[in-house]
């Protein structure tokens, strides 16, 4: 009798691994800028649960508007004419020109978010991909966008918010990890084959409007 009850205490724990093994797991940031797992980042709360970061004045060219509902009828904040690589900090096309996937992932940048006080831009480093992150006087790599090496797959991970816009490109946004603090999108551009990534651990608000200032940025 205890024979059996062993074997049957055996078998209902091997069920509860395989069930396990079985969840859907999410395709969180791919992300590797070492600054990121550091102790001091990681403990960095967003804005919407810090006052004194609420009060830093924003990027002077970061865009207000509401962002686009899920409707799709809005246009792209960068289906105009792409800015020149001039106007934005050089590292972005430098890094483009060294990754594998220049060819399928044009360089977008966050135009006018290095004119905030105290701001520097930097590059950070993702497998295969480019990436630059913006450090803030009291947060490493406060905000930043990446063209990850990872191609669109129609499987990546869904977050609870979602918008569209009518040249095709979508996002999926929200805590990253799922508890935050920080917020993450995964962001699919209309033409482009990789998936994007655009972070911030200053709250939603913030990733909100760091989407609205993206701009393609004109190539060699």
């Amino acid at each position: 009798m205890k024979i059996a009850q062993s074997l049957l205490a055996l078998s209902i724990g091997l069920s509860a691994l395989a069930a396990q093994a079985e969840e859907p797991k999410a395709r969180f940031r791919v992300h590797t800028d070492p600054a990121r797992t550091a102790p001091a980042a990681a403990a960095a709360p967003a804005a919407a649960a810090k006052p004194a970061a609420a009060t830093k004045p924003a990027a002077p060219a970061l865009s207000s508007a509401p962002v686009a509902t899920g409707s799709g009828g809005a246009l792209a904040p960068w289906q105009g004419a792409a800015v020149s690589a001039q106007s934005v900090p050089a590292v972005y096309l430098v890094e483009w020109k060294k990754a594998k996937n220049r060819d399928r992932c044009a360089p977008l940048a966050l135009v006018g978010a290095e004119k905030e006080a105290g701001i520097k831009v930097r590059r950070a480093s993702f497998s295969d991909g480019w990436a630059v992150a913006y450090d803030a006087p009291d947060q490493r790599s406060a905000f930043g966008i990446a063209g990850t090496g990872l191609d669109i797959d129609g499987k990546g991970y869904t977050f609870p918010n979602n918008l569209s816009w009518a040249d095709g490109s979508k996002v999926s946004y929200g805590l990253e990890g799922g508890t935050g603090p920080g917020y993450l999108g995964y962001l699919e551009v209309a033409g482009q084959r990789c998936l994007y990534n655009v972070w911030s651990a200053r709250g939603q608000k913030h990733l909100e409007s760091l989407l609205q200032s993206l701009r393609k940025v004109q190539t060699p």
